[in-house]
């Protein structure tokens, strides 16, 4: 199953193979998860599992009725998007929100605690669209005409949203990383 695409896997798996549902979980259990940790902070784990479970529910509800018209990717993250839009809707302060980089980076070389700190901060301070596309495209390596799609956006906004979190995380973080030395 390892050689067989996504879009191949979700169609077996509508279609009752549950090899087909492992293969596609293994796949994505590790960036769909740290997408929802970065989305809701690093104080919100618990939530972000809970989520993370009810994307999985909603594949598995869905399967009968996916149509492999897009890569099953930004399917899985539009329905990921739509669930972070209800968290982000039931919570009023954005302040909520500080993002984490956990542990994924903790063995980066160039990554001292200082500089953790600083990208923690600074990811903190971006607008809710603006940190969602950011990470989309940088955590998970999604193609912008593929974050339109899972945003619901146009491209104009999507590039907007991308060059302006750009910008300031990179003002934020020349003044953080600066103070310092």
């Amino acid at each position: 199953m390892d050689n067989q695409t996504d879009e191949t896997l979700m169609v077996l798996f509508s279609k009752g193979d549950q090899r087909a549902f492992a293969a596609l979980y293994h796949r994505h259990k590790n960036p769909l998860y740290r997408y929802f940790v970065r989305q809701l902070g690093a104080a919100n784990h618990a939530r972000a599992e809970e989520l993370y479970q009810d994307v999985w529910y909603r594949v598995v509800d869905k399967r009968e009725n996916y149509q492999p018209t897009a890569k099953f990717t930004t399917w899985l993250y539009h329905i990921a998007h739509n669930l972070v839009i209800d968290e982000h809707r039931k919570i009023v302060s954005s302040n909520a929100y500080i993002q984490s980089l956990d542990d994924d980076h903790s063995d980066h070389p160039d990554w001292d605690g200082d500089k953790k700190t600083a990208i923690k901060h600074c990811m903190g301070l971006l607008a809710p669209l603006q940190r969602e596309a950011f990470l989309l495209r940088h955590e998970a390596g999604f193609e912008p005409t593929q974050i339109c799609d899972i945003v619901g956006a146009k491209a104009e906004a999507v590039k907007t949203r991308l060059r302006y979190a750009m910008d300031q995380l990179r003002q934020c973080l020349t003044k953080k990383l600066g103070e310092r030395e």
